[in-house]
This record gives structure tokens, C-alpha cells and sequence, in this order.
């Protein structure tokens, strides 16, 4: 949804480069398969706290990625003339950090067309535009020369503006196959990826030319904020539902989650638990599907403050609370001071260290609640248990059958009445790992995650 705005930010900080004991519990997200990226090209209001500093949070938590972000026009401001700065900064500074980058180039940004100006007049599958198109990437070949690229994504969330046109769809789809191929060219072992929103990747118009993009893709790129079209925050039950959905619409190539994240603003009709709990909805789901979902980059380390709101909503032309309220508090940290962490940062750090992407000396325990039944919950303790677990259940469940699965959803337990609100299950005989309990009712379900140590 909005661009990864960082440029006074690398300058500012970035320059100087060119001078001077857990026990993880078993899961299906793993560090030798899956990637946790974080946007990290925000800051705080006190300079002091600068890029370095934020980009130390996102690699003591387990990054090993992360996005960069240029408009076409960025980095062609004028026909064939570039402006690399900050490429060659990030081209120095990355390979010192051990970082390897996702790196998008958008022709289309959103709803907004980002191509030079002696070419807008031009449908995108023009000679001249896929010519200009492919020496910018020639040239940025030449520049990059130590950058590790983890992904070349051309176009970004595009489907917003081709909306149902299908000429311009198509004529869209004729662009990037041919400026893939040519990607491919100059970099043979490097992934390319269109990312789009997920609505346009999963229903309409967009979906169907998406399928026929996504087939010159190694990656899909998925750009997703659980919010609605009115910019309100979506129930937790939708986020399961549309895992199950882009899993099974991609099911045979990589998922890369390029954008993700979730509001805490009450003008989004959330707040910083709400937020909080969307990690744990996220990690907890990712479990289910990590073998598709390759990478998760969660956007963004921080808060935008108002000006650089304001700059959004006139780069965009939408004029609405809702949408003010979702760019200033996607962050996981608060904008002000040095930057204060969100109860979400914290779930991100607990997730990542109970799936071996580091080693933080933190006391985490499970706060997921319930996904399946609004205004129910089934509570644990402990979280994580050893031997015993402690369950109490919704008394509208009281009769129903509970079962416990494993990571794989084999029923590993199972009781085929509940007769009490509050009961305890003995888990000695389960192997370390992560379960879901599950207690179903008159065809409706709760379930809760919790981890046997």
C-alpha cells in the first residue's frame, strides 16, 4: 500500500558506511526454510535513533531480508538520466550488514503511474517503454555489483489501478514478460516476482490476468493488510479463511509475502492488542502453511508521523480518515522519542525466538485467542505446558467433542463429551511440539493453539 519512504533516512545515516541459550519448541515455520523479513525504512522523531539502530531491532529478532523500494521515476527522473544514490549506498552498506535485499521497481505504484514522462502517453507494452524499462535494469546491473538480491519485483499492488480494464491488463501482462525474460538475462539465479494485492490476486478481473502473469514468476507477491475496502480492520476467522485462499489459488510456486501488516489505530477500529494478536494469528497460521509460504516481510518497523501521512494521502488522492488512521499505526513501534515498542513488536520477537529465529533472552508465552467463534475463548495455562494442561471452555461448548491435532492435523487426543467448564488434560504422553485444541459443537468450532515442551 505505501511506499518504503527512506530516502532522507539512508542518506542521512547510511552515508557513514562509505567512511568509517534457549530450548525452541518444535513448528513447521523454520529458519532453514522460511524467511522473516521487516521493514525497517521508518524512524522515530530523534535523529540520533537512525537507520542503523532500526535495522539492529529487525536482526537481533531473526531478519535476514528486508525491501527496497524505488517508482520508476525515482530512479529515472529524466529520460535516460539516473539517479542511483541511494542503489549505491544500499549497495555498500548491505553486504557489510549480511542482509540481502527484495528489491522493487514499480512502473505502476498502487494507483498511481510511474513512468517517465516522455513515455506516459504510451501503453506499457510499447517497444520504446519495454526498451526504457530494460536498459534502466542493464544499468542497474552494472551499479549493483555487491548487493545480494533476494528477489527482483516489478510493479507493486498495480491491480489497484488497471482495475477491470483488460486492455490495459493485458497490455500490463505483455510488459512484464518481457522485462522478466530480460531480468532473468542479467540475473539467471535471481527470483522475480509481481507483487499484488491480495484481493486482485484471489478474485476478479485481476485474479484471472494475475494467474497468466504470475506463470512468468518464481515467486508470488502478495501484498496484504487485514483491513477491508473501508480501511476497517477484518475479523481473525477472515485471516484463516484467506490463508486457506491464496494457498490454495498458488499452490505451486513460492509465496512471499512482500507486504503485511495490521493497524492499531481506533480509526481502523483496532488497537495495539488487536494488533498484538494479528502476530500471533499470522504465526500461528503460517505453521499450517509454511511449506508454500516462504517469506513474510512485516511492514513496518515504525510509525509514520503526520507529515509523512499527509504525504501518502496526497500521493494517493484519498482523502479519508480510515486510511490516515492505517498509515500512521501499521508500525510495530510508536513514531515518537527514540520509538516505543508495541505490544505486536514483542509478539514478532516471541514468535520468531519459539521457531529458532533467535535467541532473545524473553519470557513468552501464548496469547492467541479465539479464532472460529466471536465472543468465545477457550483458555490455557500454562502456555507452554509440560505435563498438565489446564483448559477452561466456553459453557456453550459444555456436551461437545474436544480433540487435540498435531502440526500436521492428525488427532493425536480426543474426548467425545465436555461435562465441565473447567478440566485438566494430561500431556505427558505428548511429543514436545505445537498442538491445536479443538472443541466442536452443534457445528461450530473454537480452537487455540499451545506448545507441549
Amino acid at each position: 500500500m505505501t511506499d518504503r519512504h527512506f530516502k532522507k533516512l539512508l542518506f542521512t545515516t547510511l552515508t557513514s558506511i562509505l567512511f568509517v541459550g534457549t530450548e525452541t519448541a518444535f513448528s513447521q515455520v523454520d529458519p532453514s526454510t522460511n524467511i522473516i523479513a521487516v521493514d525497517v525504512s521508518t524512524m522515530p522523531e530523534n535523529s540520533a535513533f537512525n537507520y542503523d539502530s532500526t535495522s539492529a531491532i529487525g536482526k537481533e529478532l531473526g531478519m535476514t531480508q528486508t525491501g527496497l523500494y524505488f517508482n520508476w521515476t525515482t530512479l529515472e527522473p529524466a529520460p535516460l538520466q539516473y539517479d542511483f544514490t541511494f542503489l549505491q549506498i544500499a549497495n555498500i552498506y548491505y553486504p557489510a550488514t549480511g542482509i540481502a535485499i527484495d528489491l522493487t521497481i514499480t512502473p505502476i505504484h498502487t494507483n498511481v503511474l510511474e513512468v517517465p514522462t516522455d513515455l506516459i502517453a504510451l501503453p506499457l507494452d510499447h517497444s520504446s517503454v519495454i526498451s526504457r524499462f530494460n536498459t534502466l535494469l542493464d544499468s542497474i546491473q552494472i551499479n549493483l555489483t555487491q548487493l545480494q538480491l533476494s528477489s527482483l519485483v516489478i510493479g507493486s499492488e498495480m491491480d489497484v489501478y488497471l482495475g477491470n480494464d483488460t486492455v490495459k491488463w493485458q497490455q500490463f501482462s505483455n510488459f512484464f514478460v518481457a522485462v522478466a525474460t530480460h531480468a532473468k538475462m542479467l540475473w539467471p539465479t535471481m527470483p522475480v516476482a509481481c507483487e499484488a494485492t491480495f484481493s486482485g490476486l484471489t478474485s476478479g478481473t485481476a485474479s484471472v490476468y494475475m494467474q497468466q502473469i504470475n506463470q512468468s514468476c518464481d515467486y508470488i507477491g502478495v501484498s496484504y493488510y487485514g483491513i477491508d475496502g473501508n480501511f476497517q480492520i477484518k475479523p481473525f476467522n477472515v485471516l484463516q479463511y484467506d490463508f486457506n485462499l491464496i494457498t490454495s489459488a498458488y499452490q505451486f510456486k513460492p509465496i512471499c509475502f512482500y507486504q503485511y501488516g495490521f493497524p492499531s489505530s481506533a480509526a481502523c477500529g483496532s488497537t495495539s492488542g488487536l494488533q498484538e494478536q494479528f502476530i500471533y494469528q499470522t504465526f500461528d497460521l503460517w505453521d499450517t502453511h509454511a511449506s508454500q509460504i516462504r517469506m513474510i516481510d512485516f511492514t513496518w518497523m515504525h510509525d509514520l508521523d503526520t507529515a509523512a501521512v499527509n504525504y501518502f494521502l496526497n500521493y494517493y488522492g484519498i482523502n479519508d480518515p480510515g486510511f490516515a488512521g492505517f498509515l500512521g499505526s501499521i508500525g510495530m513501534r510508536e513514531w515518537n522519542g527514540n520509538g516505543i515498542d508495541k505490544p505486536a513488536l514483542t509478539a514478532l520477537r516471541c514468535e520468531a525466538k519459539s521457531r529458532g529465529f533467535n535467541q532473545l533472552p524473553l519470557l513468552c508465552t501464548s496469547s492467541i485467542t479465539d479464532v472460529s467463534v466471536s465472543g468465545n475463548e477457550i483458555l490455557l495455562t500454562p502456555v507452554p505446558c509440560i505435563n498438565n494442561l489446564n483448559v477452561t471452555v466456553p459453557n456453550t461448548f459444555l456436551k461437545g467433542g474436544l480433540e487435540i491435532l498435531n502440526i500436521h492435523g492428525q488427532p493425536v487426543y480426543h474426548q467425545s463429551e465436555i461435562n465441565q467448564e473447567n478440566f485438566m488434560i494430561n500431556t505427558n504422553e505428548l511429543p514436545a511440539g505445537k498442538y491445536i485444541i479443538r472443541i466442536s459443537y452443534q457445528q461450530k468450532n473454537v480452537e487455540k493453539s499451545f506448545i507441549r515442551l
